[in-house]
């Protein structure tokens, strides 16, 4: 049977056309591998049948329509198990998982009996001597928890009585929380692979009855990736949601894991970053070491000291920034360490689904090689308690360990095991905070879905363009459950990362009807952001219309109005903005550059000298006034002050441009010409763009009328557009 036909069948039952999903789903029961669900298709296909009739008799059911819905119910089942179906017997892994429970008693019953058990064991093993019986129970345990994985990554649509099972199994204080937290994850992956509403409510349930972070952290990402089921066809999901989200707690920690999925798609941007900006700085500087005292030169470098004595503090200046830079983007969320580990995924260890997903703990027999060649455990117990990475980079990082162990010079042996041992990017991470366990799972979800092999039977939570399909908060089902001020938050943080696509659909699920002044700035800039100026200026005055003392409103407004070159209703705004806030230098300097633009520069340039006197460091003042005398005629003032933003370390493209209109303007066209040349420069150093995208005509034509009120033409700068390209 071909899945198209199965999927064809889901999209009829989405838009609840019952018979038309029955008669999709007819060819199943010509195919003797959909065998266990021959029955229940012919059943509900025969209790429709008798639905038609009574309404042809004209027969009045008041029980119509729950029948209808409890009948769609069933289809959906039988869909979803015909997909799994279609899985098991098409996909290599998921044939291979089946073999491997065929000879295997995994049931709910046996599981519970199974890991109480295992508890007890472990706690009688410290009053064993015997090292062989505790590798013989952690390896049996790890191989009976791999079957527990497989067998619910391939269960079909839970019964109630599988469900109740299952929940009392996982907030059971009898059994390991890792084990509890390991079966969550299974569960959560088909759950949003195949919706299941027993699995979804289980999830639910066991975050707000687990006393253990790491299950509750793991339940909360599992239902909050599985909010795509139906929730037309099960209503219940909406009471579901509406029953958790009433703490403020479950909003705050939805709407974080939403940021930290948004953090993990920046994996690979982040790690382009790191390899570009900060591990150059790094391996030039390999004279200092990191201790735990902080870092130190090397005492090998006694002739670079004699030879240029300055190099060691600027050296440090420059290591310590770096370090700085990595730590700042790993507390901001940044996925530091995806690059470097995600080299180091195709030991044996991953060939197992499980393995992605397990909590790291030192017994697991995927370590014994590496504990027999420390001697001791003092690494593993401090990548356990202080690892600040991902359970699977925990696991890839002390199975390679044990490959390079006996190759390690001393003194790195040393560190090991000791605090400085993840140097400054490690210290002072809360490992064990509610969001530092829901990050960390969330980057052993993505590294899954990124780089396994055996990926491909499941849905992938990060999926899509631009991160929509991870976009998981702008579910319908959330509407109206989620506070504004959440969505407001979520909205800033995706305009920040420049994730325009999933902030419009974020809008358009929560905006009503365009009441709220925030939801619409935040549209507005989205609009700025894609140069539709005007479209975003008609959507402020609605913002300003709700709100008239919002500052923001104002703000983005005088921004909108300076892009679309409207400089006297900018002028007239930031002068309403210097009124209300007469100390902002901000206000004060667009408020000035719009009087420019309008022919008032005579009018700021006394402003402005008081200004630049105030802030002689500031040199956005320096533009300001220098653009200001040039518009206005100062020619030589203008000069002065350009030679001196020239002077600077790094000018800017625009000093050049405009030094150059002074040189142009005193008729020294050939030092305006080298100007010209530089600010092209600069733009395609900074830019990327090619020498030829850059149309000085274009560019001369923007600031023409100041050009020609000082006495050029028309036709000079069309020919001094030529010299200099």
């Amino acid at each position: 049977m071909d899945r198209r036909t199965i999927n064809q069948a889901a999209a009829y039952l989405k838009r609840q056309r019952l018979a038309k999903t029955i008669e999709c789903m007819a060819p199943v029961l010509q195919d003797k591998a959909y065998g266990t669900i021959h029955d229940r298709l012919n059943n509900i296909q025969r209790e429709y049948q008798f639905m038609q009739e009574y309404m042809i008799r004209g027969v009045a059911d008041p029980a119509r329509d729950r029948l209808y819905t409890k009948l769609l119910k069933r289809m959906h089942q039988v869909v979803s198990d015909a997909d799994m179906i279609w899985l098991i017997n098409n996909d290599t892994y998921m044939a291979e998982a089946r073999s491997r429970l065929s000879n295997s008693d995994v049931n709910p019953d046996n599981i519970r009996k199974k890991l109480e058990n295992f508890v007890s064991d472990v706690a009688l093993l410290q009053f064993s001597q015997n090292e062989n019986e505790a590798d013989r129970l952690y390896q049996e345990h790890a191989d009976f928890m791999s079957l527990v994985f497989d067998f619910l990554l391939l269960s079909k649509q839970w019964s109630e009585g599988e469900a109740t099972d299952y929940e009392a199994l996982l907030i059971s204080p009898t059994i390991d929380a890792n084990d509890a937290a390991h079966i969550i994850s299974a569960i959560s992956l088909s759950c949003y692979t195949h919706f299941d509403i027993r699995k979804f409510r289980i999830l639910i349930d066991v975050y707000e009855k687990s006393v253990e972070n790491v299950v509750r952290q793991r339940a909360l990402v599992g239902w909050a990736l599985s909010l795509r089921g139906n929730p037309t066809l099960y209503p219940e999901m909406r009471q579901l949601v509406e029953r958790v989200c009433e703490k403020e707690e479950t909003l705050q920690q939805l709407v974080e894991a939403q940021m930290q999925m948004f953090f993990c798609l920046n994996a690979e941007k982040d790690n382009d970053a790191i390899q570009r900006d900060i591990l150059p700085t790094l391996m030039k500087n390999n004279s200092f070491e990191i201790t735990r005292w902080g870092i130190r030169e090397k005492e090998d470098n006694t002739l670079e000291d004699i030879l240029n004595p300055d190099a060691e503090e600027k050296s440090m200046e420059e290591l310590e920034k770096s370090f700085q830079r990595m730590q700042d983007m790993q507390k901001s969320g940044s996925d530091v360490y995806f690059g470097g580990f995600s080299q180091m995924k195709r030991f044996p260890f991953f060939y197992n689904w499980a393995n992605w997903f397990c909590p790291f703990y030192i017994n697991h027999p995927a370590l014994a090689v590496t504990v027999k060649k420390l001697r001791n455990t003092a690494l593993l117990t401090n990548l356990l308690e202080n690892g600040p990475f991902c359970d699977s980079d925990k696991y890839s990082f002390a199975i390679a360990m044990s490959s390079v162990i006996e190759k390690l010079p001393d003194e790195i042996k040393s560190m090991l095991g000791s605090e400085e041992m993840f140097g400054p990017v490690g210290q002072h991470t809360d490992v064990h905070s509610e969001a530092a366990i829901r990050q960390m799972y969330l980057q052993d979800l993505y590294r899954f879905f990124r780089l396994s092999d055996r990926r491909k039977p499941f849905r992938n939570p990060f999926g899509g363009q631009d991160g929509i399909k991870a976009l998981f908060v702008a579910n319908p089902v959330l509407k109206g459950v989620i506070n504004v001020k959440y969505v407001i938050r979520l909205g800033k943080f995706l305009l920040k990362h420049q994730r325009n696509d999933a902030l419009n659909r974020l809008l358009d699920t929560f905006d009503n009807e365009g009441e709220n002044a925030d939801i619409l700035t935040l549209r507005a800039a989205v609009l700025m952001r894609d140069g539709q100026v005007e479209d975003a200026i008609d959507i402020l005055k609605k913002a300003h219309e709700i709100s008239p003392e919002d500052t923001k409103v104002s703000v983005m407004m005088g921004r909108c109005f300076m892009m679309g070159e409207k400089f006297e209703e900018a002028m007239e705004v930031y002068k309403n903005l210097c009124d209300k806030n007469p100390d902002n230098r901000g206000y004060l300097l667009n408020k000035c550059i719009a009087m420019v633009n309008c022919g008032h520069g005579d009018e700021v340039t006394a402003e402005l000298y008081k200004l630049n006197y105030d802030n002689p460091d500031d040199l956005d003042v320096t533009r300001v006034l220098a653009w200001a005398l040039l518009s206005c005629g100062k020619i030589t003032q203008a000069e002065r002050e350009y030679q001196r933003l020239l002077s600077m370390e790094n000018p800017s493209a625009e000093d050049c441009l405009n030094a150059g209109y002074c040189k142009w303007i005193n008729g020294e066209v050939d030092q305006a010409r080298a100007l010209f040349r530089r600010y092209i420069e600069l733009i395609r150093r900074t830019s990327g763009d090619s020498h030829e995208d850059i149309d000085m005509a274009e560019v001369f034509q923007r600031d023409s009328v100041m050009l020609m009120t000082n006495g050029l033409t028309s036709s000079a700068l069309l020919i001094m557009a030529d010299m200099v390209e």
